[in-house]
């Protein structure tokens, strides 16, 4: 169990971030958050010493080791993100960036996802 722990400290400290680096700064898709979900629960289930053919429930698998789902984590830290730059003056580049938006006309089809579509 003592092992257990410390893995579960590096993971948390280490290993998520480095996985979440970018997805804070873009929208979200389903097929990166199917990534990010599958590469933790791999992380997650050989720090316990699970397999797939334990068939051992992914929530269960979190509350061992006492960790919060990625996506459900990476959508605070975005909160976090856009709070941080709402208090951030006029004048700041990314909160321009962030509140302007593109001159022009999106192309014909559908319309791709926005960074503040994931924050509403």
């Amino acid at each position: 169990m003592e092992k257990q722990t410390y893995k579960t400290r590096i993971y948390k400290v280490v290993i998520r971030p480095i996985m979440t680096y970018t997805a804070e700064t873009r929208p979200d898709t389903s097929k990166t958050q199917r990534m990010l979900e599958t590469a933790e629960m791999r992380i997650l289930r050989r720090i316990t010493g699970n397999t797939l053919r334990n068939r051992v429930i992914s929530d269960y698998i979190r509350t061992t080791c006492n960790v919060e789902a990625i996506n459900e984590w990476l959508l605070t830290r975005r909160k976090e993100l856009n709070n941080y730059i709402s208090r951030m003056t006029d004048s700041r580049v990314v909160k321009i960036v962030r509140d302007k938006s593109p001159a022009g006309r999106r192309s014909v089809g559908r319309h791709q996802k926005r960074w503040s579509d994931n924050i509403t």
